[in-house]
This record gives C-alpha cells, sequence and structure tokens, in this order.
C-alpha cells in the first residue's frame, strides 16, 4: 500500500471518527423521535377510545332491547307465547342469535315473570394492537307483571326529631308532627299492599328503629347470644360489630352479644325512657307478617325516642330477607304463635338471578327523617357482670356519671364510655359517619342481590336525602319529602311494587 493510500485510510478514519463523536453527543432531531413516540401512544389511545365507545353503544342498544322484549312478554294482556315475543324483538332489531339459552318464563295466569340474558360479541379495530381481537357486550333483563311472592321489609325511624312539627310544601302553618304524618303513611302503605288480592302473597316485615332495633324475643330466642354477664330481659337488640355489615346473612350459630341496657343521651333527671335499645312491645321488629290490623295497631302505638341509626335498620331489613333466616319464620311458624303465618314458613326464599324469572321480588322501603348520629356504649369494665345491668337500669348515664363516679361533663364520656359511631363534621350535617359507610355497604350487597330499595328521606337535610338518595336502586326509588306529602309517597310505592315493572 503506497504512503498516499495510507494518508488518506489514516485522514478518512479520524474524520469518521469525529463524526461518529459529533453524532453521539449531538441532539438534533430528538425531538422528532420523541414526536412519533407520543403520536403512537396518542393513536393507540385515541383506537382504545373509538373501540370502546363502539362496545358501549352496542351494549346499550343490546340492554334497551333486552328491556323492551321482557316488558311485552311478561304484559298479562299479551297473547302470544312469551319466548316467541323476546326471540322475536331480539331478531328484529338485528340482534337474532345473542341469546344465551332459552328466554326464562313464569307464567301462573295472574302472575308473569319473564327473563333474558344476552351476550354480543363485537370485532376490536384498535385494541387488536394490545392482543384484544373481541369484545362482548352483556345484557340481561327480567319483567314482572302482576303479583306472585313479594317480600317487603318496612324500616320506619323513630328517632327523637320524629316529635318536631312538618314542614308543609305549600308554605302554610303546619298541622301534625312527623310522627303523626308516619302513622298515616306507614298505615296507607300495609293497607295497599295488603288487600284480599294478594293474600298469602305479600308479606311486611315491619322494623321501627331509633339508636337501635329491637328484634323482640321471639326472633332473638333463635339466634345463638353469647352468655357474659350482662345480658339482659330488658329488650333485645344485638350489638353487631362492623363486619356484620359487610354481609346480608345471618350466622344463627354465631355468639352474638346482646346491646347494652342504658340511657346516655338525655339530662332529663334519671329517666330511662330512651335507651339504646327501644325497650317497649310496640317498638320491637315484627317479621313476615300479612296481618293488616296487627300492623296497624303497632303503627298507631310508634313515639319518637332516642338517636338515629338508618344503618341498624337497614341491617335486620335485609336479614329478613336474606334465606338464612328461614330456620326462625319456619320455627316460630311450627311453634304456633301468631306472628307468622304457616304459608310463610319459606320465607325469605332464595334471592332473584338476574335475567331469569323469578317467583319472588324483594323490597325495602327505608325510611328517616335526619342522618345517622353519633352513638356511645359502656367500657366493657362497667358493663360485664348482673350488677352492673341492674345498675344502669336504675340510673341514667348523666346522674350516675356525677352522683356515684364523681365525674362530670365532659371527662365521663371519655372514662365511662367510647364512641361507637363516630359522625364526622361536628354535628353539623356536613359531614358523613362511620354509620353511613355501613350503610351504603349494605345498599351496594343488596342492590347486586336484586333487592330493590326505595328510600324515603322526610326533611332529612341535603346530606341526609343524598345518603339516602345513593342507597336506592335508581333515582327513581330516591323520594325528598315533606312530611305531609309522606301518606301520598308511601301509597305510591306501595302500588308501584304491583305494577309491571323492570326486575333490577
Amino acid at each position: 500500500m503506497s504512503l498516499k493510500q495510507r494518508v488518506n485510510i489514516k485522514q478518512n478514519t479520524k474524520w469518521l471518527a469525529r463524526r461518529l463523536h459529533h453524532f453521539r453527543r449531538g441532539e438534533d432531531g430528538a425531538i422528532i423521535v420523541m414526536t412519533l413516540m407520543f403520536l403512537m401512544i396518542m393513536l393507540i389511545m385515541g383506537g382504545m377510545g373509538v373501540d370502546f365507545m363502539r362496545f358501549e353503544a352496542r351494549r346499550a342498544m343490546l340492554q334497551s332491547t333486552a328491556d323492551r322484549a321482557v316488558l311485552a312478554a311478561a304484559d298479562l294482556t299479551q297473547t302470544q307465547d312469551a319466548k316467541d315475543v323476546v326471540i322475536d324483538y331480539f331478531e328484529k332489531a338485528g340482534f337474532g342469535g345473542t341469546i344465551v339459552g332459552e328466554p326464562s318464563v313464569i307464567d301462573t295466569g295472574e302472575f308473569n315473570s319473564v327473563g333474558v340474558t344476552a351476550k354480543l360479541p363485537m370485532n376490536t379495530f384498535f385494541l387488536k394492537a394490545l392482543g384484544i381481537e373481541t369484545l362482548e357486550a352483556p345484557a340481561a333483563a327480567t319483567a314482572i307483571e302482576g303479583i306472585a311472592n313479594v317480600e317487603v321489609s318496612l324500616v320506619l325511624d323513630i328517632s327523637g326529631s320524629m316529635e318536631d312539627n312538618v314542614t308543609p310544601a305549600d308554605g302554610s302553618a303546619p298541622s301534625e308532627t312527623k310522627i303523626q304524618a308516619l302513622r298515616e303513611a306507614a298505615i296507607e302503605f300495609a293497607t295497599v299492599m295488603l288487600t284480599d288480592a294478594y293474600k298469602d302473597k305479600i308479606s311486611i316485615s315491619l322494623i321501627p328503629y331509633s339508636e337501635q332495633v329491637n328484634v323482640g324475643p321471639l326472633i332473638m330466642n333463635e339466634m345463638t347470644i353469647a352468655q357474659n354477664g350482662a345480658t339482659h330481659n330488658f329488650s333485645q337488640c344485638v350489638a353487631f360489630d362492623d363486619a356484620e355489615f359487610d354481609r346480608l346473612d345471618l350466622d344463627l350459630a354465631f355468639p352474638y352479644v346482646q346491646e347494652q341496657h342504658f340511657q346516655w343521651n338525655s339530662s332529663n333527671g334519671n329517666a330511662i325512657t330512651e335507651p339504646i335499645c327501644p325497650r317497649y312491645d310496640f317498638e320491637r321488629v315484627t317479621p313476615w307478617s300479612q296481618s293488616l290490623s296487627d300492623l296497624t295497631t303497632q303503627i298507631n302505638q310508634l313515639q319518637p325516642r332516642g338517636g338515629t341509626a338508618t344503618f341498624y335498620g337497614l341491617k335486620w331489613a335485609l336479614a329478613l330477607l336474606d334465606p338464612s333466616t328461614n330456620d326462625i319464620a319456619k320455627a316460630l311458624a311450627a311453634d304456633g304463635i301468631d306472628v307468622v303465618d304457616d304459608v310463610f314458613d319459606d320465607r325469605p326464599a332464595a334471592y332473584a338471578v338476574q335475567g331469569e324469572a323469578n317467583l319472588t321480588q324483594k323490597v325495602v322501603v327505608l325510611m328517616t327523617d335526619g342522618q345517622n348520629s353519633n352513638s356511645e356504649r359502656l367500657n366493657t369494665e362497667f358493663y360485664n357482670s348482673p350488677s352492673d345491668v341492674a345498675h344502669w337500669a336504675a340510673y341514667n348515664f348523666w346522674v350516675s356519671a356525677s352522683k356515684h363516679f364523681g365525674i362530670g361533663y365532659p371527662n365521663q364520656l371519655g372514662t365511662l364510655t367510647y364512641r361507637r359511631f363516630i359522625q364526622n363534621g361536628n354535628n353539623d350535617g356536613k359531614g358523613g359517619s362511620d354509620g353511613d359507610l355501613l350503610m351504603q355497604q349494605l345498599c351496594t350487597k343488596a342492590k347486586n342481590k336484586e333487592v330493590i330499595i326505595y328510600t324515603v328521606a322526610v326533611e332529612a337535610g341535603s346530606f341526609g336525602a343524598g345518603e339516602m338518595a345513593k342507597c336506592a336502586s335508581g333515582p327513581e326509588f330516591a323520594f325528598d319529602v315533606t312530611g305531609d306529602q309522606m301518606k301520598a309517597t308511601f301509597g305510591n310505592i306501595a302500588r308501584q311494587i304491583t305494577e309491571l315493572r323492570l326486575s333490577l
């Protein structure tokens, strides 16, 4: 190799090294690379949005078709075969072949229930880049017309604020208290539901509540109660742990703790008229009844007292709709006690299944005039023996705190009691409480089991009405009313339960 060639190679090598060094350190064009990367991401994300929008549009169309099909098929005036009606609706809507199995039909002549489940596969455009070839749009609907079996839990607030006067919607002067208006409304509801036409079909469980729920000795005798030295016969309330509000069933073998019997929320002398657990016979739960006279008599005796724990009312409302309490119904019916008719000893029935016809509709009507409030419990060391029970049955908390323990307000709260359910927001109505969280847990689980929940907020304030609306099965099931509108509202709810309807 000549000298000239070697010189040229050396020069070219140095030139190439400089260019590579410059290229390595240079940042020219970097923004283009990043732009291209972000552009690809944006295209993929936008494409995914298109696929999901297509999916939701098709799902909504399929669900609408299912709703219309079962409503038409369940109509008692429908003369064609119900299954054929459903299939025809799907085919004419362009969804032929999407029905899973066959439509489900129950027809007793006086009652129709039609259910359908469908699935629509949809090919994707952009999600294929992520390995998702298809999306499957689901739909399920059940429609009911007529009355077969209906289980209702009627939950009534009898807290102290029910003693207040109603606020008429037209601004006129009040003519009655909220408890008076509630009595009229609840009796109207029972009267509409318990007609001769619905005999042996509709049962109503009446659950009055304030700071707790008195289930009565008949129900409590069928449960397992821990014998911890603090049991008593003054009342029958169960002190549920928070975990119990995350389930609908009731474990009859579990050793539940009986609620304490004492009064903390009044400084009116040494009164024991408003203890944590309502103590009078007419404040007890009445389960699975179809006796209009018995329910009317009890409702007419209801009196305002104590605090507000709507979540406890709802807990028992749902327990009396849950199949786990069927053994209680069987036992009460078998005992010959005039509480549960023999015809209802198979209640509560199994839950409905979405998209399938069913013979039983489960309904909760939940009413309050406020929101879940604070509640106090005695520390265990002050309520764990028969002598403790006797002491607190004789002395109001406020009297005993100063007279027997030498403690004055507010120190006694932290010394003798603990706050079981905490309301945030300093009772100003702007914050929730532990009870609100427990209530919403129950609402969600119940709605997932196809239980229909009507809520009636009576002059409950914006926060209380909002919590009730969240619990309801939908906006059309939530009522925010004044006291003088209660009777009409309860009557309308009762009539809705018996009409042609979509089961949720």
